[in-house]
């Protein structure tokens, strides 16, 4: 073959060897390695303790392992991050394009952080939004449209007591305040979303909800929130109920053993059950008599980071999509009888376990007022603002009215 032949052949090698490695392309890819860098914000901001940690790492492994059984070329590191920290923790990573590539926090704080830049908005037609309880979509929906992140499990707000004390729980208002008056040592939150149950309970809820849309309020909702007021008022009054700073006070008085019966968050069950043991026992949260409660049950949200490539981002909705699915909500949640599935077509079986028909006794609760815990939820600075109103009135350094003229002003003053 002459020099032009050899040319030739070497050429048309090149063209054919380019080819079928640019058919094979796509197939190759899809097998390459993809490293997804997850940021989880822990609910303490004081400490970030040993089995926190341990708890938080195995529920996200859990799911991470049955991933990577449907993608076994994805690999996910995982960062824990007070929840105080995540915002800045964000922009110093962002502006050095090492952001994560997703973001498990609450609801409120997705929000912000889409409204803030650090995450990018959910794409409408890449999900699954049938695998969603319809009302939960408005706790991640900005005014302007956009969806900031994926519910992903719900952890219901509840009643945790001591059962060789409390051997029958309060289930009304009145027998909470008679159970106190009996000596039972009850603690209520003084934080304003952990103690909006009792608004649903005493009727003020819907008034609170117009207020922070900046309806004009009636004679007789303008008395709701009064009498609202005064019952938490009258109930600090008495000896053995106190207030104090959150749940998270609240629970480390319950397993110490210096409260007898407080409200809780499903959050901590786990962590309980391994200090109290047996001895831990669990409850709806009272009725009043405008009827149920109305618990601003926590929303843990999966939001998209802001610096990932096409091929981590893509397999970052795939993973969303996945923890979604019916089987993996229901698996999520029998493993550990401590939050609920997102995903409607998911029955829970009740009947197998006190917990769970607890847990959806609080859910069911609160779907009755999702419309208004919704508004709510959205109030960028609603515990700080409401909760400068409810301290100085549990202990007494204010009353009803003029804690109310205080109520409306924060809460008007915008979300």
């Amino acid at each position: 073959m002459n020099r032009l032949g050899i040319v030739s052949a070497r050429l048309a090698a090149s063209i054919v060897l380019s080819t079928l490695l640019l058919s094979g392309c796509s197939r190759f890819g899809n097998k390459l390695p993809v490293m997804l860098y997850l940021a989880m914000v822990i609910d303490q901001d004081s400490t970030i303790d040993t089995a926190t940690q341990t708890d938080f790492r195995r529920r996200i492994q859990l799911i991470i392992s049955d991933f990577r059984k449907i993608k076994p070329n994805v690999e996910v590191q995982v960062a824990l991050y007070k929840r105080a920290n995540l915002r800045q923790e964000l922009q110093r990573r962002n502006s050095s394009d090492l952001g994560p590539d997703l973001v498990v926090t609450d609801a409120p704080q997705a929000n912000q952080l889409l409204t803030d830049g650090l995450t990018e908005e959910l794409p409408p037609e890449a999900f699954k939004r049938q695998q969603t309880e319809p009302s939960l979509w408005e706790r991640v929906k900005l005014d302007d449209g956009r969806v900031a992140a994926q519910p992903i499990v719900i952890y219901p707000q509840i009643a945790c007591f001591n059962n060789t004390i409390v051997q029958d729980p309060p289930s009304t208002l009145q027998a909470l305040l008679q159970q106190g008056a009996g000596g039972t040592r009850i603690g209520l939150a003084v934080n304003f979303s952990e103690l909006l149950w009792t608004a649903g309970s005493l009727g003020a809820l819907q008034s609170l909800a117009r207020a922070d849309d900046g309806q004009e309020l009636s004679g007789q909702e303008t008395q709701s929130m009064v009498d609202w007021l005064a019952w938490l008022q009258r109930a600090s009054a008495q000896q053995n109920i106190s207030f104090f700073q959150d749940q998270g006070q609240l629970e480390n008085l319950l397993k110490d053993g210096e409260l007898d019966w407080v409200s809780c968050n499903s959050n901590s069950l786990l962590r309980l059950r391994n200090q109290m043991g047996d001895n831990l026992g669990v409850s709806a949260l009272p009725r009043g008599p405008a009827g149920a409660p109305s618990p601003m049950n926590a929303v843990r949200v999966l939001a998209l980071g802001a610096n990932s490539s096409p091929r981590q981002r893509e397999m970052a909705i795939n993973l969303a999509q996945f923890i979604t699915n019916p089987m993996v909500q229901r698996n999520l949640s029998l493993r550990s009888l401590a939050f609920l599935p997102v995903n409607p077509a998911v029955a829970v079986p009740v009947r197998s376990s006190r917990t769970l028909a607890t847990l959806v006794q609080s859910r069911d609760d609160s779907v009755q007022y999702e419309s208004a815990l919704a508004q709510l939820a959205h109030h960028r600075n609603l515990d700080r603002d409401g909760s400068q109103v409810l301290i100085p009135l549990v202990f007494g350094a204010s009353n009803p009215r003029s804690s109310l003229t205080s109520l409306l002003k924060a809460l008007q003053s915008g979300t």
